[in-house]
């Protein structure tokens, strides 16, 4: 329970980062909080545009994201006017 709930923490900090869109880009490494080489979908649920990406970027559909496929993800532009 300690892990999920740390992991909820970290994934709330992440997404504060992401939209801040001055903050620099978050890596696999960030994301993949159990270190197990894969994102799955909670690891990654906080990046924008994420869920409208996963079934193209998850290309064997093992239902998680290896660090190649995740190298597919586009991160959505920022609006225009802010900087």
């Amino acid at each position: 329970m300690k892990k999920v709930f740390a992991s909820v923490v970290l994934l709330s900090g992440l997404a504060t980062q992401v939209n801040a869109m001055e903050a620099p880009a978050i890596s696999f490494a960030d994301l993949d909080i159990n270190n197990n080489g894969a994102l799955s979908v909670a690891e990654a649920g906080n990046l924008p545009n994420i869920s409208e990406q996963w079934n193209s970027l998850d290309l064997n559909g093992d239902g998680q994201l290896s660090q190649g496929e995740f190298a597919g993800y586009q991160a959505p532009a920022p609006a225009a006017g802010n900087k």
